[in-house]
């Protein structure tokens, strides 16, 4: 338990709990010396003890704790969390880091939130960039995952918790861990895991930004089923649970699904080239890193402006409030913008969104839900957009 009336190791003072899990704590801090708030993750000696691990693996918490240190002291790119500290307080270690204004993508497909198409692109664009500086870096993740993507109130996606990640150049790791829903197949096998086991849980994650459900399984299925699905079942293409995806977007997820780690692409940097294509021409067939400039259907100041209207939604909603005018003209906008792109279930999820905060906000008959419907219903049955 952190004692909130004195500072961390001379230097932080804690402010909030963000959150427990197994292994550790996170907190805001306010670092004293720098005058900045940054997230303290404190690894939870007494949790780990009263779980009475066998002697084998009673170390690999610390030791794990420790290598996340290194790793993300390694990996220096704007789309991953940095590290600023590591030390011990009273006998409990802890890891100061950067402090990320914002949420999870886990909370948001945990909200029911549809992720639009440019959303989609863009975060995944985010986190092929931060994962390709950490592979060049000899830093495998192994746990890529929507809990470990964070959103901050700017749009940018930010790699966390590098807790489970391996050196390549190093020859022991604890080869089991990971999450179910988003372990490559190689891992299952009890391979330590690679640059492509990264890609394969990078393609789950991008799957369900796009259906909102994984791949494969889901967290009420045991863990032999979910391992069966991925070692043997073909992904079903999210076009086939969400109309009006580029057929390009499907190509790149099946392209990082497939169970051979050889097949995939060769590197995060090859994904998000194929990403930037895709961005702009959703007609036409790109393979990873191609794309034809005179077929650009949509046009490249669309992501320019979608995002623009974004952090609008954002800062009039801090500065002014839900209720307020500006905040819905603002939101529409957005959904405008997101349907003109080619996104017509992203706008149709944004207006549906938006309907159902003015009823809860204004009461069922107000004009603004009226006129948030109506943007549903002209936007719901154009998959294409226009």
């Amino acid at each position: 338990m952190v004692d909130r009336s004195q500072l961390i190791d001379g230097r932080y003072r804690t402010v909030e709990h963000r959150g427990s899990g197994s292994m550790g704590d996170v907190w805001t801090a306010q670092d004293t010396k720098l005058d900045r708030t940054v997230a303290l993750k404190f690894l939870a000696g007494d949790r780990i003890a009263q779980k009475s691990l066998a002697t084998e693996y009673a170390q690999w918490p610390m030791k794990t704790f420790r290598v996340e240190a290194q790793a993300m002291a390694r990996v220096i790119h704007g789309n991953v969390a940095q590290i600023y500290d590591y030390g011990e307080h009273e006998g409990t270690r802890y890891i100061a880091m950067e402090f990320i204004d914002g949420g999870s993508l886990a909370d948001r497909l945990k909200a029911g939130q549809d992720i639009t198409l440019e959303q989609t692109v863009r975060w995944t664009g985010h986190i092929c960039a931060g994962l390709g500086t950490a592979h060049r870096a000899d830093v495998v993740h192994r746990d890529i995952k929507p809990s470990n993507i964070m959103i901050n109130e700017q749009g940018d996606a930010k790699i966390v918790d590098f807790g489970l990640a391996r050196f390549t150049d190093a020859t022991h790791s604890h080869m089991g861990a990971g999450t179910p829903l988003y372990k490559a197949p190689e891992r299952w096998k009890g391979e330590s895991g690679s640059a492509p086991s990264d890609l394969y849980s990078l393609g789950c994650v991008m799957y369900e930004m796009l259906t909102g459900r994984p791949p494969f399984g889901t967290g009420r299925d045991s863990m032999h089923t979910v391992m069966t699905m991925h070692l043997d079942h073909a992904p079903v293409p999210p076009r086939a649970h969400r109309p009006g995806i580029p057929a390009e977007l499907d190509r790149i997820v099946l392209g990082l699904l497939a169970k051979d780690p050889a097949q995939r692409p060769a590197s995060a940097e090859v994904v998000g080239r194929a990403l930037e294509s895709v961005a702009y021409f959703p007609s036409v067939d790109v393979e990873f890193g191609a794309g034809d400039a005179s077929a650009r259907v949509v046009s490249p100041d669309f992501a320019r402006h979608i995002r623009a209207a974004e952090r609008r939604v954002m800062e009039l909603g801090r500065e002014l409030g839900s209720r307020d005018q500006a905040v819905i003209d603002a939101r529409t906008e957005l959904a405008e913008l997101t349907g003109r792109s080619g996104d017509a279930r992203g706008a149709a999820a944004l207006y549906d969104r938006l309907a159902h905060d003015c009823r809860r906000l204004f009461g069922p008959f107000d004009v603004r839900v009226l006129d948030a419907f109506e943007g549903v219903a002209r936007w719901i049955g154009r998959p294409d957009g226009t």
